[in-house]
């Protein structure tokens, strides 16, 4: 990728720093896309990133990133705007904005394990994917602090990622929730702050070596969410969504690549979901006993037999010959649920879905790029009729051809 400096503004001299520097970076992509539930069409897109660097006297780096393709939030000073900023030294690095967290930072996901890409990233948005474990889970704002440090072959990080409450009342502005007590039949204009936490936060660890001609790296972490989605993978009947009071995650994975050019690696993740929760519901015209249209009602349940365990597991494989690059990976959720409060709502749910890429090196910053998903489901009956969830609506894929371009 080419990075286009702009000298006459971008390298700028300041008391009390070495330097300054912008580059920008873009990419475009154009081609078709299409499945079994989207019309093949023409597809377009492009994108551009601005990176800012600097150093101070001291060596002391600091800089900022500002992908515009995800930067919508823009002004937004108390939320997730699509910008990364750190700075770093001989004490490591902190980075708050839009990043990883700690568990995101030690895992390899395995759809990113020798993939050259597609113009629509069909190989990693299957139902099967695993990409950001608990990141952003339920109510989190988007905006993850993340310290990480190197020595030698070890790397550690610790994250923390604030929710949108917490026992000091909500912290975005914008965002009114309010609970319906079913046996005192009365609202309540705070939303669960005494039995959800403030923060998420994570731990995770990788250690890299060579073994036997190959590099192998592995990592493992524990992350922990103050609220989560209980089916992440769909919303049910009438934008009704049911978050769990916490749900922690364990993940282990490891990823080698071999001269040849062959690279594999899996991930492991075992989730846990807590016993309070809350169903939410899109409820127009604002929440009964209040005269906020914007407020979401909810139905909160306390201490409840409600049980939800999960796991996930990834493989990812790819190869590169010459201009070549293909690569698949395949990923599964399976799911323990006891109905607790929910009558008759108890057995097994199985998600999964395989993805495919190949890619073509034109050279010059241009590929060619074939990318495929598809995504399959197995639900227990009792759960598809209590919470209107088809296993038939999982069954489904997603191709895309075209030429990507980097500059």
């Amino acid at each position: 990728m080419k990075n286009i400096l702009l000298t006459s503004t971008a390298i700028v001299a300041f008391a009390g720093a070495a330097a300054a520097e912008v580059t920008i970076t873009g990419s475009a992509e154009m081609g078709v896309v299409g499945g079994e539930d989207v019309a093949t069409q023409f597809f377009q897109d492009v994108d551009v990133k601005f990176t800012l660097t600097g150093q101070t006297d001291g060596g002391l780096s600091f800089g900022a990133a500002v992908d515009l393709d995800e930067a919508g939030n823009l002004g937004n000073e108390f939320s997730n705007q699509g910008v990364a900023i750190f700075v770093s030294g001989g004490f490591g690095t902190l980075t708050m904005g839009d990043t990883d967290g700690a568990l995101d930072f030690a895992l390899t996901d395995a759809g990113n394990i020798g993939n050259p890409g597609s113009i629509n990233d069909d190989e990693t948005t299957h139902a099967g994917y695993l990409g950001s474990y608990l990141d952003g889970a339920g109510f989190a704002d988007g905006q993850i602090v993340r310290y990480d440090y190197s020595f030698g072959d070890f790397a550690v990080a610790v994250s923390m990622e604030q929710n949108a409450f917490g026992d000091d009342g909500l912290v975005l502005d914008d965002q009114v929730i309010g609970t319906f007590d079913i046996d005192g039949d009365s609202f309540e204009d705070t939303f669960g702050t005494d039995d959800f936490d403030d923060v998420n936060y994570a731990i995770g660890g990788t250690y890299a070596t060579e073994f036997a001609g190959a590099a192998v790296t592995v990592g493992l972490g524990y992350q922990h969410a103050a609220s989560a989605d209980v089916f992440s993978f769909t919303d049910l009947d009438d934008d009704t969504v049911i978050y769990a009071s916490d749900a922690d995650a364990i993940g282990v994975g490891a990823a080698f690549t071999l001269d040849s050019g062959f690279t594999a690696g899996f991930t492991y993740t075992d989730f846990n979901f807590g016993d309070d929760f809350i169903i939410v519901g899109d409820i127009g015209g604002g929440f009964p006993g209040t005269d906020d249209d914007d407020a979401v009602g909810g139905i909160q349940f306390e201490s409840t037999d409600f049980e939800l365990d999960g796991r996930h597991f990834g493989i990812g494989v790819g190869y590169t010959f010459d201009a070549f690059t293909v690569h698949a990976n395949y990923g599964q959720y399976d799911y323990e649920f006891d109905r607790g409060v929910f009558d008759d709502a108890e057995g097994d749910i199985t998600i999964s879905g395989y993805g495919l890429a190949l890619g073509y090196d034109l050279g010059g910053g241009a590929s060619l790029l074939l990318g495929y998903g598809k995504s399959m489901a197995s639900i227990d009956s009792d759960i598809e009729d209590s919470f209107g969830i088809d296993e038939d609506d999982f069954d489904t894929d997603t191709y895309s051809l075209g030429l990507s371009m980097a500059f």
